[in-house]
């Protein structure tokens, strides 16, 4: 039985000058979202014992996103001078634990699934391997490392594109990088590495040596060529992000997630999105956020690390940062939800209403026109059109609670710290700067005065 303990070689050496940039190349974003940090949070899930980055081209700007991302069990190795695959790995040998198995990848796959480095591992473990890599056949494989095999399909060596003759290129079976070894073996064999141009070494080599060493070596075949795609190119790149994007809107498909404009659609990897959602063009939904099932964002709206609860109706350019929203409630079109704030179920948020630091209870409506800030409220209140929490006295910001079924007439101006208690009201056009007890009318408000025959003065051009 293999040993289960796994540790990663990640190699992130390289710069990115077929892109014309001068930068390593895994420190570029995808979508918003490096290479480094997409590859690591899939192999986070392995729960491996150690992850070693091979750094080398401008190593302190790989070095500091790492740090930032705060990831666990990181180590970092030095290449110097980028000697190739092989000599990369070799770099990073001396921290590889002993009894272990050691999975190699290249730090510029940022598609590579988490399903397929366990099914390599599985086979691997089943089979009790000193080296297991992972296959597929795309339909152009012009570029990659071709697999050939003897007549009995052995495993002999993988020949590398530009070392292919006419014959060797028509196979259309190539390699993927990514590597399983037994460490042991790698460590026995490493140093039998040949020179390549006088200074590379090629970690593809190994196949040769462990094959001729008659070591037990398998393949796991990946259906989705896709998977690894190498970014090499500026068109590399560009398939990059449109790749990104269609790989979300597949995983949407099975979930029965409506993208009504797909390619307009921004939204992170860590976003949790239930079934039966529909989003409208141009939305963003960033963070940690939850949407929960039978949700419609209907367009044109932002979402922040934020939790929207089910059924909820979010109509055109709503934002919402920070907050969480409950079941079957209805926001927009043009509401803002500043962070800290907590809707509960079947609310109402209409239009150019913004609620800061507020909790809003059940079956309670905001309609139109207001600002809640620093508020408990209770459930079904209502407040009318223009209604404002004064909380801010220009030093400090002040609390305001509204108990259950409150009326707050338009125009109402509630200057905190102050309580409506329940059941009370509120006439139109009210400053309300005392407490209001239960079932009790509060209004302040001028006597009207009319004045009969009254005209107003002509304009004089100036």
């Amino acid at each position: 039985m293999a040993n289960k303990v796994l540790n990663v070689v990640l190699m992130c050496a390289g710069k990115s000058s077929r892109l014309g940039l001068n930068l390593p190349k895994v420190i570029l974003p995808i979508n918003g979202k490096s290479l480094l940090e997409r590859t690591i949070k899939t192999l986070q899930n392995l729960k491996p014992k150690k992850i070693i980055l091979v750094v080398g081209f401008k190593k302190d700007l790989v070095i500091d996103l790492i740090k930032s991302l705060n990831f666990r069990n990181i180590y970092i190795v030095e290449q110097k001078k980028q000697l190739g695959t092989g000599d990369a790995v070799k770099k990073a040998i001396s921290k590889v634990d002993l009894n272990s198995q050691l999975l190699v990848l290249n730090g510029d796959t940022p598609f590579v699934d988490l399903d397929t480095i366990k099914r390599s591992i599985r086979d691997f473990n089943k089979k009790n391997l000193d080296l297991n890599f992972a296959t597929t056949k795309p339909r152009d494989p012009f570029g990659y490392g071709r697999i050939f095999r003897s007549k009995n399909r052995k495993i002999e060596r993988i020949i590398e594109e530009k070392d292919c003759n006419d014959e060797q290129r028509e196979i259309n079976e190539v390699n993927s990088g990514l590597y399983l070894f037994k460490t042991s073996s790698l460590k026995k064999f490493l140093p039998e590495m040949p020179k390549r141009n006088g200074s590379e070494y090629y970690l593809t080599d190994l196949i040769e040596i462990f094959s001729r060493n008659n070591k037990k070596i398998t393949t796991t075949q990946v259906k989705d060529d896709r998977r690894f795609l190498n970014i090499n190119t500026i068109d590399d790149y560009r398939k990059a992000h449109e790749l990104d994007k269609i790989f979300f809107y597949e995983e949407c498909i099975k979930k029965n997630i409506l993208l009504k404009d797909p390619f307009s659609i921004v939204i992170d990897e860590d976003v949790n999105i239930s079934k039966d959602v529909s989003i409208g063009p141009n939305v963003q939904i960033t963070g940690e956020s939850i949407i929960k099932e039978g949700v419609v964002i209907e367009g044109n709206c932002l979402i922040n690390s934020s939790k929207i609860g089910s059924k909820t109706l979010i109509k055109p350019f709503v934002s919402i940062d920070n907050s969480v929203v409950g079941n079957d409630c209805q926001l927009g079109p043009f509401s803002n939800l500043r962070p800290d704030s907590i809707i509960s179920d079947q609310v109402k948020i209409g239009n150019y209403v913004e609620i800061k630091k507020s909790n809003i209870g059940n079956k309670s409506k905001i309609p139109h026109l207001s600002y809640i800030g620093d508020t408990d409220m209770g459930s079904k209140v209502n407040i009318g059109a223009g209604s404002i929490t004064c909380n801010y006295d220009g030093f400090d910001k002040h609390k305001t609670t509204i108990e259950d079924e409150v009326f707050v007439g338009s125009n109402t101006m509630m200057v905190a710290p102050v309580t409506l208690g329940k059941k009370s009201t509120t006439g139109a056009g009210t400053v309300l700067s005392k407490n209001l007890s239960e079932n009790t009318l509060g209004i302040t408000r001028v006597k009207e005065k009319q004045i009969p025959n009254w005209n107003r003065k002509p304009k004089i051009k100036k």
